[in-house]
């Protein structure tokens, strides 16, 4: 059974399709996302935990989403030197930082903060905010599992960025692929994604 962290705000990831780049999220506090766990449909929509259980995948194939904007493409900034600059003044101190890869499985969600998303345009890499560590985060930096983005998306309402990464070896640090590894079902019961771990 799954015992979501209390007293922690929780982010629920909501994709139509487990390969859609379409993507929204919503952070919520505890309370709500366990009552979400509890009322979920699982007959119709599938609902995987990341690894930290702060972070919840829902699958609803009723969903239309098409909010994202394009901020950055194959290392070429997609806004105005104007909007880029009006831009950087509405990005909130931190903010959920969503990976998916090239195919659009959703990797991991971390956090992140304006010079996050600077050096991750600047460098091409995947980078974070680290609230542990309080500093910057590239991930892969030391495990070498690095996130070569390819695009950054940017979602408003509220405030997210998207970054579509080629990730090398594992995007988790259990090791998996993804943080999205165990998928939730009815009665409590949990399956595993992956049956390999990629990055141990």
């Amino acid at each position: 059974m799954i015992q979501l962290p209390s007293g922690k705000e929780i982010t629920i990831i909501s994709k139509p399709s487990l390969d859609s780049n379409e993507v929204s999220l919503r952070v919520v506090g505890s309370k709500e996302a366990q009552d979400f766990v509890d009322r979920f449909e699982f007959g119709k929509k599938q609902l995987f935990v990341d690894c930290d259980e702060d972070a919840l995948l829902e699958i609803d194939p009723s969903l239309n989403l098409e909010t994202k904007r394009l901020l950055w493409e194959s290392g070429k900034l997609k806004f105005t030197e104007e909007e880029w600059k009006a831009f950087q003044e509405t990005i909130p101190p931190l903010s959920p930082f969503l990976a998916q890869d090239l195919s659009g499985k959703d990797l991991m969600l971390a956090w992140g903060k304006k010079e996050s998303l600077l050096s991750a345009v600047e460098s091409g890499l995947g980078t974070y905010f680290s609230r542990s560590r309080n500093g910057k985060w590239v991930k892969g930096e030391e495990s070498g599992h690095l996130q070569n983005l390819s695009a950054i998306y940017v979602h408003s309402n509220p405030f997210f960025i998207q970054y579509i990464t080629g990730q090398i070896g594992a995007a988790c640090h259990t090791g998996y692929y993804s943080c999205f590894f165990r998928e939730l079902g009815p009665n409590d019961s949990i399956s595993f994604v992956y049956s390999n771990k990629v990055g141990v």
